[in-house]
């Protein structure tokens, strides 16, 4: 199934913040902002260190949209200082589109042999006119099955580099991006987490 994830910000005070995993370059945190406590949120490593309780923030963050609550994880690209401080990690904005993209290479290499195996047992049963029993006949079916599995693996590899090309757009424009309030944001996140 695929993740579907919205781009949103939401801001207030950072009363505290509490790593419970970390990981090479970013952390799992729980956050309370305006007596909200937020769960299930990642952030670069580089911005956990500049946050301060007690300060005002404006917080960017890629969050899941997943009907199954539990599931649902966020993490934080970017944060607002009050001061207009942008606090943020330049590499992710290459990392992250490089990271989708390979992602989508792979996963339109697996595409393309599924739907050639596919493709190469049920072609000549849907469409009469291919005869087996001569060589070009058979490479001419195979031709065929070949062009039409490269199609549609070029279809998906065509979502995923658009996927972060949109990405790589709208962390260049922080403001675009649909705010919400973290008494709503927590509504996304399972009861269990908080």
């Amino acid at each position: 199934m695929f993740i579907k994830f919205e781009y949103l910000k939401f801001s207030g005070c950072l009363e505290d913040i509490r790593v419970f995993e970390s990981f090479s370059d970013n952390v799992q945190v729980i956050m309370k902002i305006d007596d909200v406590l937020i769960p299930n949120f990642r952030m670069p490593t580089r911005i956990y260190e500049d946050l301060e309780n007690g300060g005002q923030y404006e917080f960017y963050g890629l969050v899941q949209k997943s009907k199954n609550k539990q599931k649902n994880t966020g993490f934080i690209y970017a944060a607002k200082t009050a001061s207009g401080k942008v606090l943020e990690q330049p590499s992710l904005k290459y990392t992250s589109q490089l990271g989708i993209w390979a992602n989508g290479a792979v996963i339109s290499a697996v595409a393309f042999v599924l739907a050639w195996v596919a493709l190469f047992f049920g072609l000549g049963t849907l469409v009469d006119g291919y005869h087996y029993s001569s060589v070009n006949g058979f490479a001419e079916y195979a031709g065929d099955v070949t062009r039409y599995a490269f199609a549609l693996a070029c279809m998906i590899a065509a979502f995923f580099v658009g996927v972060g090309i949109n990405l790589f757009y709208k962390t260049t424009v922080l403001d675009t991006w649909q705010s919400i309030a973290p008494a709503k944001l927590v509504e996304r996140f399972s009861k269990m987490h908080r």
